[in-house]
């Protein structure tokens, strides 16, 4: 099967995002510190995995003095829905409502939360019916 072009996040890239999200600019040593509590990583790990998120072109640099300044170019929520697009396609056939009820069924959904997404459907509905 032929892959998009449209970039996909690692397990690895997505923590090294959400630290420069969370930043909202970071140097190789912010984020390092930023992830040492719950997540250390080694300097020249972060360092090569900011490199391939700017190759790959989840961010920008910019110079400041000896550091690159490592800024997203991508939201967390266009992150969040390219992943939903390829888990969509890759296996659900690109059927929302059988995501939606494989969602449903596999997990503990509360009924608050259950209520939470019919509010959104129906915002949705409402939205599309204008």
């Amino acid at each position: 099967m032929a892959r998009k072009d449209r970039k996909q996040l690692t397990p690895v890239e997505t923590i090294i995002m959400d630290a420069v999200w969370d930043l909202t600019e970071a140097t190789v040593r912010n984020v390092k510190d930023h992830l040492e509590p719950t997540r250390p990583m080694a300097y020249n790990t972060v360092l090569t995995m900011l490199r391939i998120l700017r190759d790959k072109g989840f961010l920008q640099t910019r110079r400041d003095g000896r550091s690159d300044v490592y800024r997203p170019v991508v939201t967390r929520e266009q992150a969040a829905g390219r992943s939903i697009s390829d888990v969509l396609e890759r296996f659900f056939s690109g059927s929302a409502p059988a995501l939606v009820s494989q969602l449903l069924e596999s997990e503990h959904v509360s009924e608050d939360e259950i209520r939470a997404i019919r509010r959104e459907v129906d915002r949705k509905l409402r939205a599309t019916n204008r």
